[in-house]
């Protein structure tokens, strides 16, 4: 496999955060979850998180360490989780992911080795480029809403991930069918 390519696989891909079998990687050592926010967790235009998700998360919080992991602003951050018991990293501009900073700062902050951590988001170029250079395992989740997303994250969609996916399937069939089947529709 093509080297510049393999840096943004994930390890698994679902359709949606509700779908992930979090018992399994409980099983499997995961101590802690490192979620990205926009278009993961909630619409990129939404600044409140929906009952269902909120319920989710303190259901998996039951059996993980949970953090976020965001490149949001800082306002949107402590609006989002003004009412919520999840911890939260505010990133500066220079720290974004797929900048090492928050993933080094996380492990650090819960104690946890690279192996026993999940980076979960909907972004090649952010997310998985991000948790693949600290060697901590990921999961592709489908946008929330990929009408609203902001100009950068289409820009980077367009112009970075639609080609690796692409290809990916050209090119290994049986990987793209594995972590990126739906992903695009």
């Amino acid at each position: 496999m093509n080297k510049k390519i393999k840096k943004y696989l994930p390890n698994f891909y679902y359709k949606n955060f509700f779908d992930i079998p979090y018992d399994f990687f409980a099983k499997k050592g995961i101590k802690a979850l490192i979620f990205d926010l926009d278009n993961t967790l909630l619409s990129s235009s939404d600044s409140k998180l929906n009952s269902q998700t909120i319920k989710k998360m303190k259901e998996i919080q039951e059996k993980f360490k949970i953090f976020i992991l965001s490149n949001s602003s800082k306002k949107k951050l402590k609006k989002v989780f003004k009412f919520n018991f999840f911890n939260y990293i505010y990133l500066k501009w220079y720290q974004k992911k797929p900048f090492l900073y928050g993933f080094k700062k996380i492990l650090s902050l819960l104690n946890v080795n690279h192996d026993q951590v999940l980076m979960i988001g909907d972004q090649l170029i952010t997310d998985i480029l991000g948790s693949n250079k600290m060697n901590i395992k990921s999961i592709l989740v489908k946008p929330i809403d990929r009408k609203n997303e902001f100009f950068f994250t289409k820009f980077n969609r367009f112009l970075f991930e639609y080609p690796i996916i692409s290809y990916t399937k050209k090119n290994y069939p049986h990987i793209y069918k594995e972590k990126f089947l739906d992903f695009i529709k």
